[in-house]
């Protein structure tokens, strides 16, 4: 599934387009006003990637600084719209959203949302929370006015936190600054991974730095240009073995797949599979307690899928529905044939359903509402496949939390008396 972000070649042919559209200069595509670092430059969905916009050559464009805050501030006025129409749905009157002059300095009668009250609400939380963003003011729990509030009284979310101390460095990255917050996050905690890269940890977006760094293509390229960090490149067997006996030496004896990852300065699984096989040879040859699951060759594989078709059509509604009769778990499968796909090729098995690659927001959420109308308990986060839902992975493109949109629909429904 793509990401995000928009690929440097996609990069290069919207800025090559740009280039031929407007006689070898960059320009912004909302004002024309003319952009010569690619500091400046603004790499921007048209379709935004909340409502399913593509990262795709056809949905970028280039946008300067100030236009890009601009688009911001009109997506915030569509979020307030959604919020009304939650409202609506669930039997609450507009009539308190009518556009009215209010004087702040003024007490009105209670229950009415004054400025003052208002700051006092979001100030309480800043301090507590130290950010706000416009998610928190949809999440119940909260307790936050609506963001349409956010509007009326400051206009953007981004003149709200200035005005409460809160300052957004995304619009002030360069090279030099981006260089030593990375350094320094990295000196104060001695390693960094791709998940550290966020706006929490003081630090710009991989897409952010990727765009002061052309030079640079992916985050490993990023450890040893700016980190220090030499970060590994194909595993060899014997630095494959020195590297685990470190890990078991200073973990009791014991290594286990989840362990095999760069932040603990190993090899990942599949270069474990592809040196040693299986788990289990790697961790006698290292020293460590060998795990429960045995080795399992390609022809107890071949075996167990005669077994459980006995000549029959080779046909299953799902994946998940496959693993629930096969003898042999995904990793093993995984590790034997690289992906599910390629093992349902080579032995002829049709799957009725697969996971759909791409959702749009609207569809997560028709999926998420038909689902909680049922009155079933919020699923975990490893059944939602087996429930006909997008994953957690999918779900958060368009949320922070996977559960949350199950339950602003469990709330709404229970308000409507459903």
């Amino acid at each position: 599934m793509a990401g995000r972000f928009f690929s440097d070649a996609i990069q290069f042919g919207v800025v090559k387009a740009n280039l031929e559209k407007n006689n070898g200069k960059i320009q912004c595509e909302l004002c024309g006003k003319q952009i010569f670092t690619i500091g400046e430059c603004h790499f921007d969905h048209i379709i935004p990637y909340a409502k399913g916009g593509a990262s795709s050559l056809e949905n970028c464009q280039i946008l300067c600084a100030a236009c890009n805050l601009k688009k911001s501030d009109k997506e915030l006025q569509e979020i307030v719209l959604e919020e009304k129409a939650r409202k609506f749905l669930s039997g609450k009157s507009l009539k308190q959203d009518a556009a009215k002059p209010v004087d702040s300095s003024s007490h009105n009668a209670e229950g009415k949302m004054t400025k003052e009250k208002f700051d006092q609400i979001v100030g309480s939380f800043i301090q507590e929370k130290g950010d706000i963003k416009q998610i928190d003011f949809s999440r119940e729990y909260n307790h936050l006015p609506g963001i349409s509030y956010v509007i009326k009284y400051y206009g953007t979310l981004n003149s709200l936190k200035t005005a409460f101390g809160i300052t957004d460095i995304s619009l002030n990255w360069n090279r030099e600054n981006i260089a030593e917050a990375i350094k320094r996050f990295v000196s104060k905690n001695g390693h960094i991974t791709q998940k550290d890269i966020r706006k929490e940890n003081g630090l710009p977006s991989i897409n952010c730095i990727l765009n002061y760094y052309p030079e640079y293509k992916n985050f490993t390229d990023i450890k040893r240009g700016l980190c220090d960090i030499e970060a590994h490149g194909i595993w060899t067997k014997e630095e494959s073995i020195e590297a685990g006996k470190r890990f078991v030496r200073e973990h009791n004896g014991k290594l286990t797949q989840r362990d095999c990852n760069s932040a603990n300065g190993l090899p990942p699984m599949a270069a474990i599979y592809r040196l040693f096989g299986d788990m289990p040879t790697y961790q006698r040859l290292i020293g460590s307690s060998v795990s429960k699951n045995v080795f399992v060759s390609v022809q107890e594989i071949e075996k167990a899928v005669e077994t459980c078709f006995e000549g029959k059509e080779r046909i299953v509604k799902s994946r998940d529905a496959f693993f629930q009769f096969f003898p042999y778990g995904a990793d093993v499968i995984h590790g034997r044939y690289g992906s599910f796909d390629a093992f349902a090729n080579q032995f002829g098995i049709t799957v009725q359903k697969t996971k759909k690659g791409k959702y749009t927001k609207q569809e997560v959420d028709d999926l998420i509402s038909n689902y909680v109308k049922t009155g079933k308990p919020i699923p975990q986060h490893h059944d939602l496949s087996k429930e006909g839902l997008p994953t957690a992975n999918v779900i958060m493109r368009y949320y922070d939390h996977w559960r949350e949109p199950f339950e602003i629909f469990q709330s709404l429904y229970k308000k409507m008396g459903g």
